[in-house]
């Protein structure tokens, strides 16, 4: 579990080592493996929250649509009472 190689190479493989390797190299020391750790789960972390901001935004334009059909259902409540 250990990086080795050209820059390049390092990210290759720690893009491919679980989480709790990468946590686990990454606070050893200030070795250049440990910064490729550390960049990874930095990586790792920006990816997650983009997902997360993508389903925000689907979940309040869902919100939006649900409160447009709530206030056509009451004004067709209301036209049909009349």
């Amino acid at each position: 579990m250990t990086l080795t190689g050209s820059s390049k190479e390092m990210e290759e493989q720690a893009r491919m080592l679980s989480d709790s390797e990468l946590a686990e190299l990454a606070w050893m020391n200030d070795s250049p493996q440990a910064l490729k750790a550390r960049g990874e789960i930095a990586r790792r972390t920006t990816e997650s929250g983009k997902i997360m901001l993508l389903w925000a935004k689907i979940a309040a334009w869902a919100g939006i649509i649900a409160a447009m059909l709530a206030l056509v259902a009451i004004g067709v409540t209301v036209m049909m009472a009349l």
